[in-house]
């Protein structure tokens, strides 16, 4: 209790000087969040005991339940009629949707465990206040929300994927058609939401606040390290679903080393690892001093291809409160300086992956805490500290997480929001690059029910390479959307209801587009596109006729017989 009192003493920020109470609700709210991560520390172990036990119970009833699904086909999908497209989205999205009632079939019997944590923790912050009426309403919808998914009853995993598989993998029984309908409410109501704990409550935090939300990460990480549904896929495997690829050969550890955040790392690598076009990979695990549990493996670009590639991309992602830094380089660079924008420079060795792992080349791995000082360049140095390459960092944003929320993927950009046609909340965002352009996508918080058709033709060189993300019955949309090259200006399409402009949206110059974001959203694909350039004038116009065909066929595919 000495900790509690300690930090409830701290003065208020300036910031918050106007109105003492928000700080003194901040601080109650912050030691009830350590409190929480404290109660459900010490019930972890039976909350594992909880799992065990019901895993045992779902592999005595329903071995091999889904051994018969449908395994995917090595044809490509590129040859795939579009009714073939949507029976395959179908196929994926009932997999998912049984995989998901595994998945919380053996959730519900830990939080049971933790249900007595969970009230102890409603009951403090339920009685708090802030000048501001909208942090207190959204801290009680998101305890009202955790309450609810304690006292939910476990899905009938083993009935509902029997029925599943006596329908030939084909209809989803009405249980799981329930339950997926209250998953995809809760993703879309996520996606929408805007407020976010984390910057309300910041104008009110002092340095101490700061030291108990670190104290608190600390605790999640070690939550995370003792081993959460580590048996997942193992019964994933027992119930019969297909293995996601051939079995990769065991890779070998090749080197090891510490970051700058304290963290230590491990490489492993292997001739024949890789994924997709890359034959050969390395994969990084990071752990923390003290725990011998991985905590994080990977992010975007882990496996790292070690495969020769067409240009260097060092990949920066965050997790658990830190800064990570990957890239594979070549056998001669022996050591990569980091470059921090207020001048200080890590430099550290990389790890040599030799020719029977799958090298000759090397692994840079480094991490680093959250700072308001962003890293601008990496610098490659061979064995004589000369300089090999110089690579210049986009800039980006860390998004610190707080008490076991997701992590902020510097790469990923958002680039406009809005509502489907029935008010169903989409973004689009820049994920990444792709030849030098951004690689746009749409989350519409529903992965496994729609289909994005990327529309670009080799050889065709268009201002408007447009994309289609697409809604089948029974919520229909088409989201058009692309980057406008010049000489582009402005794309007009045609629809039942007359002409329409589609939104026309700068992209901000870090991204390195080549014109803005234009996109559409519609119940049914236009009929025509008209892409003008300067003066009005017409470029050129793109007869729609085929994709609406594709359209249609690929939802008589995907919707349930």
């Amino acid at each position: 209790m000495a900790l509690f009192a300690a930090v409830t003493m701290c003065g208020l920020p300036a910031s918050a000087a106007a109105d003492p109470s928000d700080a003194a609700a901040t601080h109650a709210y912050l030691i009830a969040q350590y409190r929480l991560v404290v109660a459900v520390l010490h019930e972890a172990a039976a909350a594992h005991r909880a799992e065990s036990a019901a895993t045992a119970q779902i592999a005595r009833e329903c071995r091999g339940v889904v051994s018969g699904v449908p395994q995917p086909t090595l044809k490509r999908i590129v040859e795939f009629t579009p009714r073939q497209k949507g029976e395959n989205a179908r196929l994926s999205r009932q997999q998912q949707t049984i995989s998901l009632e595994l998945d919380a079939a053996l959730a519900r019997a830990d939080d049971s465990v933790y249900r007595q944590a969970d009230e102890a923790y409603a009951a403090e912050v339920r009685q708090l206040s802030w000048s501001n009426p909208a942090i207190a309403a959204e801290l009680q919808m998101q305890t009202a929300v955790k309450l609810e998914n304690d006292s939910t009853p476990a899905p009938p995993f083993c009935a509902d994927a029997r029925a599943w598989a006596q329908s030939g993998f084909r209809v989803l029984p009405a249980a799981s058609r329930e339950f997926e309908a209250s998953q995809e409410a809760r993703r879309r109501a996520e996606l929408g939401e805007e407020l976010s704990l984390d910057s309300l409550l910041k104008p009110y935090e002092n340095a101490s606040d700061r030291a108990l939300i670190r104290r608190t990460e600390g605790l999640d990480l070690e939550l995370l390290a003792s081993g959460y549904f580590q048996g997942f896929s193992h019964l994933e495997r027992i119930v019969g679903f297909p293995h996601a690829g051939p079995e990769e050969p065991r890779p070998v550890t090749v080197g090891h080393g510490r970051t700058a955040a304290g963290t230590r790392f491990e490489v492993s690598a292997g001739r024949r690892s890789g994924i997709g076009s890359c034959h050969r990979s390395a994969t990084v695990a990071y752990t923390r001093p003290g725990s011998p549990e991985v905590l994080i493996v990977g992010g975007p670009n882990n496996p790292i291809c070690l495969s020769p590639p067409r240009y260097r991309h060092p990949e920066v992602f965050c997790e658990a409160g830190l800064e990570t830094f990957e890239s594979a380089v070549p056998a001669s660079v022996r050591s990569v300086r980091l470059v921090l924008a207020d001048g200080r420079a890590i430099e550290s060795r990389v790890v040599l992956v030799p020719k029977r792992d799958g090298g000759p080349s090397g692994v840079y791995a480094q991490q680093v805490r959250g700072s308001t000082s962003h890293a601008v360049s990496l610098v490659e140095l061979n064995a004589g500290a000369e300089v090999v390459l110089a690579l210049k960092l986009p800039r980006y944003r860390c998004r610190k997480p707080r008490n076991g929320s997701e992590s902020g993927f510097p790469n990923v950009a958002e680039l406009a929001a809005g509502h489907t046609p029935e008010g169903e909340p989409f973004r689009i965002g820049a994920y990444g690059e792709f030849n030098g352009q951004p690689f746009l996508g749409v989350d519409t918080g529903v992965d496994p029910e729609l289909d994005e058709t990327p529309a670009f033709e080799p050889g065709k060189a268009k201002a408007f390479p447009w994309s289609l993300k697409v809604g089948c019955a029974p919520h229909p949309y088409a989201i058009l959307y692309g980057i406008l090259a010049p000489p582009g200006t402005s794309v007009m399409a045609r629809t039942p209801q007359g002409t329409v402009a589609l939104n026309v949206v700068p992209v901000e110059p870090r991204l390195h587009a080549k014109g803005p974001l234009v996109y559409g959203v519609f119940e049914a694909l236009p009929s025509e596109l008209v892409v003008y350039g300067a003066g009005d004038q017409a470029l050129y116009t793109e007869n729609l006729t085929t994709q609406t065909q594709e359209e249609a066929q690929f939802c008589e595919g995907y919707v349930e017989p």
